[in-house]
């Protein structure tokens, strides 16, 4: 196929070989079968062709629509779908090309620099951590001068989002919560690991009811690990100050000062949220909530949820103790302190969650059969990119296609 053929596509065909989603012939060949049969289309009616044979999903089309070319594949990953976005960086659903499964992607900002060396290390140590609330930290690198983490992508509703909408929950099942974190931080305790940034929105709970941890191995980061800070001062202080509702006393003093007791009081704080169905310190600025932390002590449990036990009370109290030294000595000693409150048999007034089910993504050439009826043979091929300049990008020339931004003119 001349360039010329083309026409209107021609910026968005050369900006797709950029972006590297596709294979240089199966790209060729989709084209070709595209333009064969909309010879006049425009770049929205390519994407939207595209999308609708799950060559490109919605996120895909719509950056390169905007003239974004880079950033769609970090090392082993494509990335699918933007999930979400916190002082760490953003976070994207993504398909690893060695196992074809979907993981969690968190891309940190450019200025972030750490040691690949020793973050490479931290992931190691979470193979020997398998635990059903523990999603581990599976990988680390660095690509097209963007650092990223990832995690297996799991399913299920976080705390920060169950209790508004169902409620602050019953003792009994707070319990099961925290055990079952318990558990999790416990295996990690003792490979050295901790958590470090534990928040509701960091426990997601299964359509199952299983606590799942996310973000385990960030904290790990953040602490000075050789006398070496494996991130920059400013993304491990925004890392921190953006969990200010339930980080330790003693981390607010020094964001790197992470460690398995800071858990504790962490997990106090979530407890706490969970059967009030508040923060310990829910009002005020930032610099407020950090002097509340150190020196100030919440509304009582009993005050905001007076159906709370006063022996569990104790317990929550304990772990959110001003000094690491009155809280528990480790896991397994408030892991004991909880079991007299936990549930026996089914779990009662469980929030009920709608999540669907992720599917396994195609194959390419699953993608391939979908798209290419003919035989690759036949298929026309593009030519080598001309040395003259693109024609210019014409917003006009796009609104047509509705849910699709145009990229703004040169």
């Amino acid at each position: 196929m001349l360039t010329t053929e083309l026409g209107a596509c021609e910026w968005f065909v050369w900006d797709l070989r950029r972006s590297n989603l596709i294979e240089r012939e199966q790209l060729d060949q989709v084209i070709g079968e595209f333009l064969g049969k909309n010879p006049g289309a425009e770049p929205p009616a390519l994407a939207e062709y595209l999308k609708n044979h799950n060559v490109l999903t919605e996120f895909q089309a719509e950056r390169l629509l905007q003239g974004k070319t880079q950033g769609f594949v970090l090392g082993p990953f494509t990335l699918m779908d933007a999930l979400g976005s916190g002082s760490m960086g953003t976070v994207y659903k993504a398909q690893s090309k060695t196992d074809n499964k979907y993981y969690a992607v968190k891309v940190l900002p450019r200025r972030s620099m750490w040691n690949v060396r020793i973050a490479r290390r931290k992931v190691r140590l979470f193979e020997q951590c398998q635990h059903r609330a523990v999603v581990p930290f599976v990988d680390v690198g660095t690509a097209g001068g963007m650092h990223y983490l990832a995690w297996p992508l799991v399913e299920g509703e976080t705390l920060d989002k169950i209790v508004p909408n169902e409620g602050k929950l019953t003792p009994e099942l707070t319990v099961q919560y925290a055990l079952q974190t318990a558990e999790g931080l416990a295996l990690c305790h003792q490979q050295s690991l901790f958590h470090g940034l534990l928040k509701p929105s960091n426990l997601m709970v299964s359509p199952e009811g299983q606590i799942r941890i996310l973000d385990f191995g960030i904290g790990c980061l953040l602490a000075e690990t050789e006398g070496e800070s494996l991130v920059d001062t400013m993304s491990t202080a925004n890392s921190v100050n953006s969990g200010l509702d339930c980080s330790s006393p003693e981390s607010i003093m020094d964001p790197t000062n992470l460690t398995p007791i800071g858990d504790q009081y962490s997990l106090g704080c979530v407890m706490y949220y969970c059967l009030t169905g508040q923060y310990p310190f829910p009002d005020g600025t930032a610099v407020e909530k950090m002097m509340a932390h150190q020196h100030k002590q919440p509304t009582p449990i009993k005050t905001l949820a007076p159906d709370t036990p006063d022996e569990l009370i104790a317990v929550v109290e304990r772990l959110m103790h001003k000094s690491p030294a009155s809280r528990y000595s480790g896991c397994a000693e408030f892991m004991e302190a909880l079991r007299p409150f936990a549930p026996t048999g089914a779990v009662r007034n469980q929030p009920t969650l709608s999540i669907p089910r992720l599917k396994a993504p195609p194959t390419p050439a699953q993608r391939a059969a979908s798209v290419i009826p003919a035989a690759r043979e036949a298929a026309p091929r593009l030519t080598p990119r001309p040395v003259s300049p693109l024609p210019p990008r014409a917003p006009s020339a796009y609104s047509a296609a509705p849910g699709l931004r145009a990229a703004p003119a040169a």
